[in-house]
Formats: C-alpha cells, structure tokens, sequence
C-alpha cells in the first residue's frame, strides 16, 4: 500500500510539473530558437512598431552605442529607430546558444550580422548579443533583457 501510495504521490508532482507556471507547455530548445528567430525577423522590417512589440515595456537594454544600460522605453524606442534608418538587411546569426532558463524563459545568444545602408555602401557590422526571452501573462514571448556589444578589436601582431 505504501508503494502505491508513493507512485500516486510522484505521477502527481510529475503531472503537475507538466505545465510551466504560464499554465502552458515548457518551453523546448527547438520553439526558443524559432521564437528567437522570428523575433529578430523583424529587426530588418523597417517597421518601430514591429520591432518594439518584440521587448517588453520593462525590458533592459545594454546598447553597444549607448554607456548605460536603461529600462525607458523611449531611449529603446529611439535606439531602435536609430537601428531601423540605417536600413539593416541580411540579418543572420553565427554560432546561436540557446540557454533554457526554466519552462517560461530562455536566452539566445551569438554574433549578429547584418548590412547597413552608409552612402552607396553597404558594409556588414557583427556584434554580440544576449537576448533573455521571458513568456508573459497573455503567452506572448518578449525580450526582457538585451546586451549587445561590438567584439574587441583583434590583438595586434607584434
């Protein structure tokens, strides 16, 4: 009796660790990266709207052109307006690490690279990133917390 008592007890727990405390599915490696990927698609859109619906209200921000990090949606509006009039295209990722933090958020990580618009040129700029992905209340995945950075110079040969 004891035995059974201690298996109905464990199904129980499993069952109810079925479900992330967004009372949906945990997430899994494979959804995080499409999430991620569908996300920076709009990167590229030319559209603030779109790009701004990808970060929460609250998210914080560690610009590569900016000194502090900031949670003010309107130094992250015009960062990505900023963004945006430089008309990036060929957006793509090198070396993507998905990190799953719980069933309810998850960080991508890697070296953005994409082209922008200088004069007639249109050079290709790498950076690094850390986007952390939480899911919100309505289910919606947004971007809690952003670092992007430029790589260092290469060390100069002697």
């Amino acid at each position: 009796m004891r035995t059974m008592m201690g298996a109905v007890i464990v199904v129980a727990v499993v069952a109810g660790c079925a479900k992330a405390p967004s009372g949906q599915a945990p997430v899994t490696e494979a959804q995080a990266e499409q999430i991620a990927v569908a996300a920076e698609a709009t990167f590229t859109s030319g559209d603030l709207g779109k790009v701004m619906d990808q970060y929460a209200d609250n998210a914080v921000m560690i610009d590569a052109a900016k000194p502090d990090p900031s949670a003010d949606r309107k130094v992250a509006t015009d960062s990505a307006r900023g963004f945006i009039s430089m008309k990036p295209g060929d957006y793509h990722v090198i070396g993507r690490r998905i990190q799953l933090l719980g069933p309810d958020a998850f960080i991508s990580s890697g070296i953005e690279q994409f082209t922008v618009a200088a004069g007639t040129a249109r050079p290709t700029v790498s950076a690094r990133f850390n986007d952390v992905f939480q899911r919100q209340r309505d289910g919606k995945w947004k971007i809690v917390n952003e670092h992007v950075s430029m790589p260092p110079s290469p060390a100069a040969k002697p």
